[in-house]
């Protein structure tokens, strides 16, 4: 992204004491501010505090259950690879949206296929092709454990309804215990950062250019208490703001001319130039995640992966071979129309979590249309057929795959961005190597940090040096980065009512940030809610005692 100087940008810094006054209007909870405060009760009913980290797999399966999930062994190892150490609570929140609960109806419809004689049983001996053989498949042992359930199975047959209905209770009453422990424990509630917000109450959409020091509202103080708790403000008694500071930047419509932004037939290009010496370079593309919006319009009806001609041959339908050349399209990383066993690792990774071996490769090539060693387009169809083939026209494999991918059920591609890298030089020939990102592992992180540290403008917080507030204002987005340098963790309240025209990645205009001590963390990436207006960021960060 290129970088040009843009508009001034104008820095207070004040500091602020706690006063009262009415608070005239509540809001209701939005699906993303019930998303994190699920996150967080979840997450603190394994832990004391959001800074500690999973450790170990059986933290984080713990964990997820609590969240009412009921992750399998192969769910477990594709977040917690040979290489992961530790993952924390942004990590927890990335997977609790990935890993979404299973509904009844889709357990039901699952367990019926088995049915055959469409009296709610199953025997044993078909539950264990069903839960080993097919869809996200289960080890012996998580089969028998459903197997020894008494209230579930006799005379060699499961109940699966007697048994869908005791997993959905389970599962609600893992997070409803979950949140009740967040609600009853005050040191929790006043941690709470992203589960409550005051909404954007109806004001004069000009922003103030500097409120009184002296007047925060009462809103501001129960930001962190439970919606709807009026017996004792718990805030207004235990915190204290110890020092503020606030970021005024304003920004044009369009931002700046002189972007190297442009939008062809409504393909965002981003282009950088400069020079470079020798070495080597990550580029790392991201989205801000400020405009990702939950897909509201709901699927009526499945889209048909496969279909069997008069013969009985198990053919792929139009819709589905569409997809699996667009899906191939993204994973030959270096465009030459063929997929090498690197390419179709990464693949392999996104989808499972495992990789394909050499030996397995040798396999492929076997059985498979390749050139040069690699997998053609036809015959990365040919393999996907085979798995249907080899599941009798079951398609919930292959739906594994087209999830994983960001595909929805009607096959469109509602939650993954593909992108295109073109590099070009005037006195050499750069090489691009692509490289897998482990999930997760926090490698985004530090690398926007680094860059808003090296780039960002600095402020102080007034009275603490050893709280920095970084900001970075780009052409189409602002990014802000929080720096801890004491030996403490630090509790930062951020507060954006003031701003206008501008949206978040967190989806809130109130929140809270706990940054760990001797570290630095993202705090908020913002950009415009209408690129063709006027729009200003204004933004109190407030350290909390």
């Amino acid at each position: 992204m290129a970088i040009s100087p843009g508009s001034d940008a104008a820095f207070s810094s004040q500091n602020s004491t706690l006063s009262e006054s009415p608070r005239t209007k509540k809001f209701p909870l939005t699906e993303e501010e019930i998303f994190y405060m699920n996150c967080r009760a979840a997450y603190l009913s394994v832990f004391k505090s959001s800074l500690e980290n999973i450790i170990s797999k059986d933290q984080l399966y713990l964990a997820l259950q609590h969240a009412g999930r009921n992750p399998s062994q192969k769910t477990i190892n594709k977040y917690w690879t040979p290489q992961t150490a530790k993952l924390n609570f942004d990590d927890f929140c990335i997977i609790l949206r990935k890993e979404k609960p299973t509904s009844k109806a889709e357990l039901l419809k699952s367990f019926k296929q088995l049915d055959v004689n469409d009296d709610g049983f199953i025997l044993h001996t078909d539950l264990y092709k069903l839960l080993t053989k097919r869809g996200e498949k289960m080890t012996l042992e998580e089969v028998n454990a459903i197997i020894n359930l008494a209230d579930v199975n006799a005379d060699g047959k499961f109940d699966y309804i007697k048994f869908c209905k005791l997993y959905m209770t389970t599962n609600e009453q893992c997070l409803k215990t979950a949140l009740e422990k967040l609600e009853v424990d005050s040191k929790m509630r006043r941690q709470q950062f992203g589960s409550y917000i005051e909404g954007f109450p109806e004001r004069d959409p000009s922003p103030r250019p500097k409120p009184s020091p002296r007047i925060v509202r009462k809103a501001d103080q129960e930001a962190f208490s439970n919606k709807g708790d009026t017996r004792s403000p718990l805030l207004a008694t235990t915190r204290k703001f110890k020092t503020s500071v606030s970021f005024t930047i304003t920004m044009g419509a369009n931002s700046n001319r002189n972007s190297k932004l442009t939008e062809p037939n409504s393909i965002k290009v981003f282009g950088w130039t400069g020079e470079l010496g020798p070495g080597i370079y990550w580029i790392i593309p991201f989205t801000t995640g400020c405009r990702l919006r939950k897909e509201i319009k709901p699927i009526t009806e499945e889209a048909q992966l496969v279909y069997r001609d008069e013969t009985g041959e198990l053919f792929l339908t139009k819709e589905f071979r569409s997809t699996l050349s667009d899906i191939f399209e993204v994973i030959d990383l270096d465009g030459n129309g063929l997929l090498s066993l690197e390419e179709y690792n990464f693949f392999e990774l996104r989808t499972s979590g495992e990789k394909c071996d050499e030996d397995a490769w040798a396999v492929c090539r076997e059985n498979f249309d390749t050139k040069k060693n690699e997998l053609t387009r036809q015959g990365f169809m040919d393999l996907n057929l085979m798995e249907a083939n080899d599941r009798e026209g079951d398609p919930r494999d292959l739906w594994v795959t087209l999830l994983s991918m960001g595909y929805n059920k009607a096959l469109e591609l509602t939650e993954a961005c593909p992108f295109v890298i073109d590099v070009y030089a005037d006195k050499c020939k750069p090489r691009i190597k692509a490289v897998h990102m482990e999930p997760c592992s926090g490698q985004l992180e530090k690398a926007v940090c680094k860059s808003v540290l090296n780039k960002g403008d600095a402020k102080v917080m007034d009275g603490n040096e050893n709280v920095i507030v970084h900001t970075h204002k780009c052409d189409t987005w602002i990014t802000s980065v929080i720096e801890n340098k004491s030996d403490d963790k630090a509790i930062i309240h951020i507060n954006n009512e003031l701003s206008k025209n501008c949206i978040n990645n967190r989806g809130l205009s109130i929140f809270a940030v706990e940054v760990a001590p001797k570290s630095a963390m993202v705090c908020q990436h913002v950009m415009p809610l209408n690129e063709r207006q006027e729009w200003i960021y204004y933004c109190v960060y407030s350290l909390i005692s």
